[in-house]
C-alpha cells in the first residue's frame, strides 16, 4: 500500500457525533493532504481504494470537505475518475457514509441533486444497510427540504435491506416525531407524500392538466385530497389521489438540472419537462463519455480523463491559475504524471 492509500485508509482522530468528519479532522487532514500532494503529485487522489466489489471508497478529506462547504473540492474529486463510480462512493470508517448523505445533512440540495442526475443510487446502502432516507430521518435540524427532494428522486424507507412494514412505518414515524421531524413523520405517512407526479386525469375545466407533472406538498385530510404544487407555473392544486401517478425524477426527466462548470455548481431550470428533456439529450455523447471507462485499458481511461479536464477547464484545489501554469510545464517538458493504481481489499 503506498503513502497516499495508507493515508486515506488511514485511522480517524476525530468525529463529530454522527461520524461526520469535524472541522479540526478537516483542517488537519488539509495539510496532510497538502503534504501527499508535495511528495507524491497533485493527482495522488486519482488512486481509488476498493475494499470490495461493490463500492469506491470515499476519502475522509472528500467527505469532511462537503461538511465544511468546501464544494469545488468535493467537484475535483469527482471529476478525477469515473464519476458514477465517485458519486456512490462510501466512506468506510464513516459507517459507508455516502457524498449523498452529507449533502442531506449539511443541506447541500444542489449538490444532491448534482449528484443524483449523475447517478448516484438514491437508496444507496450505509453499514446498516439502511436508505438515505432512512438515516436522513432522523437528521436533527429539521431536513425536510432535503428529505423532500430525496422523496421527489424514488427515495424508499429501507431498514436491513428490506423496506419498512406498516407496522414498522408507525414506529418509525413515531421515532422520528420524538425527534422533532413531526413534518417529516406526516409527510412519509402517505403514499404520494412529497412525490413527483403526473397528472392522468384532468378535474374539470382542466384537460390542460393531463401529462403535467407537480410536487405532492401534503395530505389533506378533511377533503382526502393532496395538495399539489405544479411544476414550471408554480400553481397549487388539491387532486385526487386517483388523478395521480408517481413519476419520480431522473437523469433522463429530472425537471430541472444541476451541473459543474470551473468545480462550482450551476441550476438550469426550465419552462417545461420537454425543454428540460431536450436539453439533456443534447447533452448526450458527451455525458456518456465522462461517466464510461474501460477498466481493461486504464492508459486509455488516464488519457480520456486528462482529455476531459482540458475541455471542461477544471482547476485543482490551488486555483484555475495555477492548475493553468502546471499544464503549461507539463506540456513543455512532455513528461506526465503518472497516477496510482487501484488497491483492491483490505484485509
Amino acid at each position: 500500500m503506498n503513502a497516499a492509500s495508507a493515508w486515506a485508509s488511514g485511522p480517524i482522530r476525530s468525529r463529530s457525533h454522527a461520524d461526520i468528519p469535524s472541522a479540526q479532522t478537516a483542517s488537519e487532514r488539509a495539510r496532510e493532504v497538502k503534504r501527499f500532494e508535495e511528495e507524491y503529485g497533485e493527482d495522488w487522489d486519482g488512486t481509488m481504494i476498493e475494499y470490495d466489489s461493490d463500492f469506491v471508497n470515499l476519502p475522509e478529506y472528500v467527505a469532511a470537505a462537503l461538511v465544511n462547504g468546501n464544494l469545488r473540492a468535493v467537484l475535483q474529486w469527482l471529476s478525477k475518475g469515473n464519476l458514477k463510480e465517485r458519486v456512490n462512493a462510501k466512506w468506510e470508517d464513516g459507517g459507508n457514509a455516502g457524498l449523498l448523505y452529507i449533502a442531506v445533512k449539511k443541506k447541500q440540495l444542489d449538490m444532491m441533486s448534482y449528484l443524483l442526475l449523475n447517478g448516484a443510487d438514491v437508496n444507496i446502502f450505509n453499514v446498516a444497510d439502511a436508505s438515505v432516507l432512512t438515516t436522513s430521518c432522523y437528521l436533527a435540524d429539521n431536513p425536510l427540504k432535503a428529505v423532500r427532494l430525496l422523496l421527489s428522486w424514488g427515495a424508499e424507507l429501507i431498514e436491513k435491506g428490506k423496506r419498512l412494514t406498516k407496522e414498522r412505518e408507525m414506529v418509525f414515524r413515531h421515532e422520528i416525531s420524538a425527534r422533532g421531524n413531526a413534518e417529516i413523520a406526516n409527510l412519509t405517512s402517505t403514499v404520494l407524500g412529497g412525490r413527483r407526479c403526473e397528472i392522468v386525469s384532468a378535474p374539470k375545466t382542466r384537460d390542460d392538466l393531463v401529462g403535467k407533472t407537480c410536487v405532492v406538498e401534503e395530505y389533506v385530510e378533511i377533503s382526502d385530497q393532496y395538495r399539489v404544487t405544479m411544476e414550471f407555473t408554480n400553481e397549487v392544486l388539491l387532486l385526487d389521489a386517483n388523478k395521480l401517478n408517481r413519476r419520480d425524477r431522473t437523469p433522463q426527466d429530472p425537471g430541472y438540472y444541476v451541473e459543474s462548470k470551473n468545480n462550482r455548481l450551476t441550476r438550469r431550470d426550465f419552462k417545461s419537462n420537454e425543454d428540460c428533456q431536450a436539453f439533456i439529450a443534447s447533452l448526450g455523447s458527451d455525458v456518456m463519455k465522462s461517466s464510461e471507462v474501460n477498466p481493461d485499458a486504464e492508459a486509455k481511461a488516464e488519457q480520456a480523463a486528462a482529455d476531459l479536464l482540458s475541455e471542461l477547464g477544471l482547476g485543482d484545489l490551488e486555483g484555475p491559475s495555477s492548475s493553468a501554469s502546471k499544464k503549461n510545464n507539463q506540456s513543455a517538458s512532455g513528461k506526465k504524471k503518472k497516477r496510482g493504481g487501484k488497491k483492491k481489499g483490505r484485509k
